[in-house]
């Protein structure tokens, strides 16, 4: 599969050459071998008089930046490293993520349309220098087609990329506000849901306020798994998105989305239950069959005097039809600016509560899991928000039946991380 994606690049970067006669075969059968040399990519090969001079540039929200007549490269990377009180799921002590990403964009299509290359790994996982295939560490690795001015317009792309219903956990900029997205979106992970997937996407946007998402993919993996598939329509999805208040006067925004997934053929797996920020495993239900999932968010940003505030939560709730089991839960958070300075830094608190219900029609009663999180963000003094470092505590609690929570219990967790990236972390 990888070497027909190389046979397939390879193609398009002669055609491109023979059609625009700007660009190089060099450049692109180096992207498409996804060898980011900068000697290799941009060498000076049959280039017409009148193109622009190539040039290096750094763009602080999405990294460094070379670009030559029509084509643009951008180059990314972010890690992230927390500590905290050993526990019996994973050591505190770790990187959570070391990311490294590209964005390669090509010549206009007839002048309405681009395509482009993107890729992301990270070499945190799959213990990426010591064994295994190198593959696995891909988190996104796509051809697009795409607006030329603005990608947010309509891109539809082909490939490895985060499901649409994700909250963007797997894209660049590392800019989550917790340490973990909501629980109810990391406990669909143990049944690999809105994570990395292999098909198609499409977005477009449909007015200045409103887009629309589709999607048909597969939720059992591609490149980053053991057994890797390339199937397309085992997971259907549809997401809209709208900006339901705009006010430029007294600035505030009130953004409104709601999803929809329908995932087949879900065998042998478990929906578990795991704490806020340590993921320690307190329970779960068998989760098999056809899963249907709904979806809503919403996110209210305002200006409280000079600072600004945020408040989002989201809702799910999925019903697996051959197990039988139910799961609802959501989210929400309220986040404030204290001070915004660059000697002094940008320091941001913020409360959050996260609730799950799991249960069987099968299974008397239900489980409940609550976690109330607080915590900081805090970007550094003259760091121009580019490393920041997050205090995160969270108060665990759960109750249910046996036969899904082996133990009632409550208690706390605390984090401390570190992130550090190439483009600036702006909350949400």
């Amino acid at each position: 599969m990888e070497f027909c994606i190389v046979i397939v690049l390879v193609g398009i970067s002669f055609r491109v050459r023979w059609q625009l006669r700007r660009i190089s075969v060099v450049p692109l059968v180096a992207l498409a071998l996804l060898i980011p040399s900068p000697r290799q990519l941009f060498a000076q090969a049959q280039v017409s008089a009148d193109a622009p001079t190539a040039h290096w540039r750094y763009e602080p929200d999405a990294g460094a930046v070379y670009q030559r007549g029509d084509v643009k490269w951008t180059l990314w990377g972010f890690a992230e490293r927390y500590w905290g009180p050993h526990s019996d799921a994973v050591s505190a002590d770790s990187w959570r993520r070391v990311r490294q990403g590209m964005e390669i964009e090509l010549p206009r299509l007839n002048g309405s349309l681009r395509p482009a290359l993107v890729y992301e790994v990270d070499v945190t996982n799959n213990n990426f220098f010591r064994h295994g295939r190198a593959s696995q560490a891909f988190e996104n690795l796509y051809l697009a087609i795409q607006n030329p001015q603005d990608a947010g317009r309509f891109r539809a792309l082909f490939g490895e990329n985060t499901h649409i219903i994700s909250r963007e956990d797997n894209l660049s900029s590392g800019n989550l506000p917790t340490i973990n997205r909501s629980l109810i979106l990391e406990e669909h992970g143990s049944v690999n849901s809105f994570g990395t997937q292999w098909g198609v996407e499409v977005f477009r946007r449909l007015s200045s306020r409103t887009s629309l998402a589709l999607s048909a993919q597969d939720n059992r993996g591609s490149l980053n798994t053991t057994h890797p598939q390339y199937r397309i329509g085992n997971s259907l999805a549809a997401k809209i998105t709208t900006v339901a208040l705009r006010d430029t006067v007294r600035p505030r925004q009130l953004s409104l989305g709601a999803g929809i997934d329908y995932t087949r053929a879900i065998y042998d797996r478990t929906f578990t239950l795991a704490s806020a920020v340590g993921a320690q495993a307190l329970g779960g239900a068998t989760a098999t069959g056809n899963k249907f999932t709904v979806e809503g968010d919403m996110a209210y940003n305002f200006m409280v005097g000079s600072h600004q505030a945020s408040v989002e939560s989201e809702i799910i709730f999925s019903d697996f039809s051959h197990s039988l089991t139910d799961v609802s839960g959501g989210y929400a958070q309220v986040q404030a600016s204290v001070f915004d300075d660059l000697r002094l830094g940008d320091l941001d608190p913020f409360l959050r509560y996260d609730v799950v219900r799991l249960g069987r029609e099968v299974t008397p009663g239900a489980a409940v899991q609550q976690a109330f999180r607080a915590g900081v963000n805090y970007n550094l003094p003259y760091a121009a928000k580019h490393a920041s470092v997050h205090v995160e505590y969270a108060l665990n609690g759960v109750t249910g039946p046996t036969s899904i929570i082996p133990q009632r219990r409550s208690f706390s967790e605390m984090r401390v991380e570190l992130r550090v990236s190439a483009s600036r972390y702006l909350r949400h």
